[in-house]
This record gives C-alpha cells, sequence and structure tokens, in this order.
C-alpha cells in the first residue's frame, strides 16, 4: 500500500457524515435505474421509425411512437431534475455533518501552526459540497449501468458491443495515463495557490505599513515570484489536461463514425437493419458517455480527491473532544507545576520549569525584559498554548483536560495585541454569545470604563467595528478588548500589557477594573512594562530568559529588583488623577 493509501481511505468521520444522507443516496440510485431505462427511449423508437413506420409507410403509427416518446423523455427529464435535487440535499447534508468539526479544525491548526493555512478545512468541505452537488455524482450513478447498453448493442450484433468495449477500454487508459501525467503538476499548482493567499492576505492585513514605508512594491514582487509559480503550474496541468481532454473527444466521435461504418458494413451484409444500426450510435454513446464525463471532469475529480485526503488528515489531527463531566465552577486557585512551553510546533521551549501558586483574590504582576516569556506565560494561563512538560492546574484540574468551551467562559484575556471580530461592539463584549445579556454586556463595559466612550459611537452598542475593529482607534480597541475580559464577571483575568494604548482616563479605568475584580476575590494575572499596571499587585514574578528569577509579595520583590527610591515611584492613580493629562 502507498504511503497515502490510508490518508485517501474513508476515515470514520467523513463515513458517518456520507451515511447520513444513506437514504439520499438510495433513491438517487433508484432515480438512475429509471433515467437509465428511459434512455433507451432513443435506439427503440429509431427502430421502429426505420424497421416498421418505413416499412409500412404508416403515419398513425409514426405520431403515436412520437407521442409516446414525448412523454418518456418528459419523465426523463423530470428524473434527472429529481435526482440532481437529491445530489444538493446530500451535499449540503454532508457539509452541515461536518461544517462545526472542520472550523474547529481550522481554529486548532492556527493555534498549532499559524504559518499554515488555516481556512483550509474550512475550504476543503465546501470544495468537497461543490462536488458532491456537481455533475460527477450523476456520472459515477450513471457508470454502473454502462453493461446495460453494451448488453443491448450484443443483442443488436456482437460487433457493435465488441466495439463498445474497445472504446470503454481506451477510454479507461486514458483516464490513467491523464492522472499520472497531470497529477504531480495539480498538486504543486495547488501549493503555490495556498502560499499565494496567505502572503496576499499577509499584505492586505498590513497594508498601511506596507504604504508608509514603501515596501509595497517590494513585498508584491516577491508575492509575483509566487504567483506566477503557481500560474505557470496551473499552465502546464491545464494544456495536459485540455490535451487530454480533446483528444478523448475526438476518440470518441470517431468511435460513434466508426460505429455507423461496421453497422453500414452489416446492413450490406444482411446481418443487421437499417434501424439496428442508427440505435448502436445511440447506444454506444450512453455507455461510453459516463467514461467519458469522467475523464472530462478530471481535474475537478483530483481537486475532490485532494480535498478529502487534506480534510481527513486535519480532522485525525484534531480529535473532538471527550465529553467529561461538569465541574463547578473555578474559584480562581492557581497552582504551575514545574511547567515547560513554547510556541506550538516547536521543540525548543520558552518556558522553562515554571512552579508558582495563586489563591482567589491574588493579583499577580509579571516583570521583566523583552523576549522573557511573560506574553507566553498568558498563553500557556488560558490554554492558548499547550504545556509539553509539567502541568496548570485550576482549583486542583489540570486544565489540559477541561474543554474550552467550558473553561473560556470563565476566563478574562486580554491579548498584547487586541483583535476584535467582525460584528458590533455588543457582539465583541459580549463574546458573541446568543444568550449575552444587554446588562451583562453594559456591567462589562462600565467595568472597563468605556461604557460613555461606547455610547459616543455613531450606533452606540450596536456599532459595526469593522474587520479587526479597523474603524476604532488602538485605545478604543484596548478598553473594548477589556471589557470583553470582564464580561461575566470571570474569577481568572490575564492581562498582557493592559495599559499598552490607554491615555490617562483610560488608564484609571483600568486601575478601577483591577481594585474591583480583587475585592471579588477574583484572580488578576497583569503581565506589565510600566509600573502604574502593578498598584494594586499582591505579589510579583520576575520572569528572565523563561524561569522565574524572583516571585513573592510585592514589596518584596520590589525592594529586590528596583533601586531602594523605585518602590516609591510606584505611584497609585487616584480617582480625578490624569483625567486632563
Amino acid at each position: 500500500m502507498r504511503p497515502d493509501a490510508a490518508d485517501r481511505s474513508l476515515s470514520p468521520e467523513l463515513a458517518r457524515a456520507l451515511s447520513a444522507s444513506r437514504r439520499v443516496f438510495w433513491h438517487a440510485g433508484g432515480f438512475s435505474l429509471f433515467v437509465n431505462l428511459l434512455m433507451l427511449t432513443g435506439p427503440l423508437y429509431m427502430l421502429q421509425v426505420y424497421d416498421r413506420v418505413l416499412a409500412s409507410q404508416s403515419v398513425p403509427t409514426l405520431l403515436a411512437l412520437t407521442l409516446l416518446v414525448l412523454v418518456l423523455y418528459g419523465t426523463l427529464g423530470v428524473l434527472e431534475w429529481a435526482r440532481s435535487g437529491l445530489f444538493s440535499v446530500a451535499a449540503s447534508r454532508f457539509e452541515g455533518e461536518l461544517s462545526a468539526r472542520a472550523a474547529s479544525a481550522a481554529m486548532a491548526i492556527s493555534l498549532a501552526d499559524p504559518g499554515r493555512a488555516t481556512d483550509r478545512p474550512v475550504r476543503d468541505l465546501r470544495q468537497l459540497r461543490r462536488f458532491l452537488g456537481g455533475p460527477v455524482p450523476g456520472a459515477l450513478f450513471d457508470a454502473p449501468f454502462s453493461p446495460l447498453f453494451l448488453l443491448v448493442l450484443f443483442m443488436l450484433h456482437p460487433l457493435f458491443g465488441l466495439w463498445a468495449i474497445f472504446g470503454a477500454v481506451v477510454l479507461v487508459a486514458l483516464s490513467v495515463v491523464n492522472e499520472r501525467a497531470s497529477a504531480r503538476r495539480m498538486k504543486e499548482s495547488e501549493e503555490y495557490e495556498r502560499t499565494s493567499m496567505l502572503r496576499s492576505s499577509e499584505m492586505t492585513r498590513n497594508a498601511e505599513v506596507l504604504k508608509a514605508l514603501g515596501m509595497g512594491e517590494a513585498v508584491r514582487r516577491r508575492w509575483q515570484m509566487i504567483f506566477d509559480g503557481g500560474d505557470s503550474a496551473f499552465a502546464q496541468s491545464g494544456r495536459i489536461l485540455s490535451g487530454f481532454t480533446s483528444g478523448t473527444k475526438a476518440f470518441r466521435l470517431f468511435l460513434q463514425s466508426a460505429i455507423l461504418g461496421i453497422g453500414a458494413w452489416l446492413v450490406i451484409k444482411g446481418e443487421a437493419s437499417a434501424g439496428s444500426m442508427v440505435a448502436a450510435s445511440i447506444l454506444m454513446g450512453r455507455a461510453i458517455g459516463p467514461l467519458e464525463q469522467i475523464v472530462g471532469q478530471w481535474r475537478g475529480i483530483v481537486a475532490a480527491r485532494e480535498n478529502w485526503t487534506s480534510l481527513t488528515k486535519a480532522l485525525a489531527s484534531v480529535p473532538p473532544p471527550p465529553a467529561t463531566m461538569p465541574l463547578p465552577p473555578i474559584r480562581g486557585e492557581v497552582r504551575v507545576e514545574n511547567a515547560f512551553a513554547g510556541p506550538p510546533g516547536t521543540r525548543s521551549p520558552v518556558l522553562k520549569g515554571l512552579t508558582f501558586s495563586l489563591e482567589p483574590g491574588d493579583v499577580l504582576g509579571v516583570l521583566g525584559p523583552s523576549a522573557a516569556g511573560k506574553s507566553s506565560l498568558a498563553r500557556v494561563l488560558t490554554g492558548a498554548w499547550p504545556v509539553s512538560a509539567g502541568h496548570v492546574r485550576f482549583d486542583g484540574a489540570d486544565i489540559a483536560g477541561l474543554p474550552s468551551e467550558t473553561l473560556g467562559p470563565q476566563l478574562g484575556y486580554l491579548p498584547q495585541q487586541v483583535d476584535l471580530l467582525s460584528g458590533s461592539v455588543r457582539d465583541n463584549i459580549g463574546r458573541f454569545r446568543e444568550d449575552a445579556a444587554p446588562e451583562a454586556i453594559i456591567a462589562a463595559a462600565q467595568a472597563a470604563g468605556c461604557h460613555d466612550m461606547i455610547l459616543r459611537l455613531p450606533n452606540g452598542y450596536d456599532t459595526e467595528i469593522g474587520l479587526g475593529g479597523a474603524y476604532l482607534s488602538a485605545g478604543q480597541r484596548q478598553r473594548i478588548g477589556l471589557a470583553r475580559a470582564l464580561f461575566g464577571d470571570p474569577m481568572l483575568i490575564v492581562l498582557d500589557e493592559p495599559n499598552a494604548n490607554l491615555d490617562g482616563p483610560g488608564e484609571l479605568a483600568l486601575q478601577t477594573a483591577i481594585a474591583a475584580a480583587k475585592a471579588r476575590g477574583a484572580t488578576v494575572i497583569i503581565i506589565a512594562h510600566r509600573p502604574n499596571a502593578i498598584v494594586h499587585c499582591t505579589k510579583l514574578m520576575v520572569l528572565d530568559e523563561g524561569r522565574i528569577r524572583e516571585f513573592g509579595p510585592a514589596d518584596e520583590v520590589l525592594a529586590k529588583v528596583l533601586p531602594k527610591q523605585g518602590a516609591a515611584n510606584v505611584r497609585t492613580i487616584r480617582p480625578g488623577e490624569g483625567q486632563h493629562g
């Protein structure tokens, strides 16, 4: 078995998704039976016209046969339409069965390897839906009936049947050669396309910087090289496929003409009738028609196979979370035990042997130079990064075994770079939860000190913020991100440089929010560069090169890491200060 054979096999999840439409496929098979039986209408009509009507010169017989053919072809059209509808239903059901899993896999892949085309599972699923709802399934369902037409050809004369078999064998051989000749180029073209899309997305995301620094043309040239490589591979595969498609079409026309020649020879010898000659031409078209259609759609078939393989790998790499017994709401107790962690997909840990604990109501400030591992610690505590060794426990439970759907709503997280999602302000603060109460959204905004700011927006809480919050300033995004972190009164809050883009009123609102969270017993962890961010901290941690250099009560750690007068420089912002600065 080839190495990729297992990847192309029917994975359990995809098999279940297909089996959900088993009844639809059975109905499509039943319709295919009647469709192919009705395809005999044309040959039988020609037999009767040439061998009976022309011989008897009977106009009533001709009219009766024509009327019957009209009814049968009308029925055929209805059945073809119904079968196409069934394939569309099956395709939609297949996508519906897997859409949630594909989206979850895309998010998991993004966390594990941010450099990959993270939306690939969703795109693969959409392409498979289009394939299942397209013309190829109809050809595949028609293919098993080709022997029926071959049998009728043999009944008319053995030479007709042998010629049709010869044509079918040649078409199959062309398909095999087509596959071997074009597969490598098509795969290469797809790889170029994925890389090109990633670079294009990167360019549009950083268009402002590229424009300001005059980098646009240089970056575009690098993207153009990738695009041209993909375009060349696509053109080469296209030439191969179009060559085989044209050759197949020409060969099929030759088969059609040749069988008429064979029929004429048999008529001359008195071994066949003129009607059987014409009928044989029609029947052979039906016998090899599905094969010809499959060859003509070969690019789509190869692409669908690659989509199937890719989706199978993606779903296998991100298995669905196991069912777990619900645990009580977390209280904010944190235990980190000899934890090692680094960016997913890398072997070198950024955090090395971290061990510390926090009690409910603790406010921890994390200090350290750049690249010390502070933001990495925030990602580990929120479960965005898994630990490669050790444990992170909330209330004694290892977070590695807690589903994000259970843990996430109980956490508050403000990342270093605040990325909001397309939608309204209320959607983002309420974490896009359909059951988010307006009172809870407003309470979170008030806790973050941005309620009045939001009311000044064009549509208040219903203001659309654009892709990534493009219609907001950095400070507005920061404060709405803080409100999102505080939504639902979480008992564990992780803030990564929360005052990075805040002005005086924003700083005051941040300190008020931290004090309020501390007062209700929440555990708060603040990644800080500026002293004002740690004024409410009960404990401090100093990270350096991924290791804890100092950890303990805030006053004791400050006395060690700052000059003697340093502690006095960390002043508390009191109400009223900074409102005019």
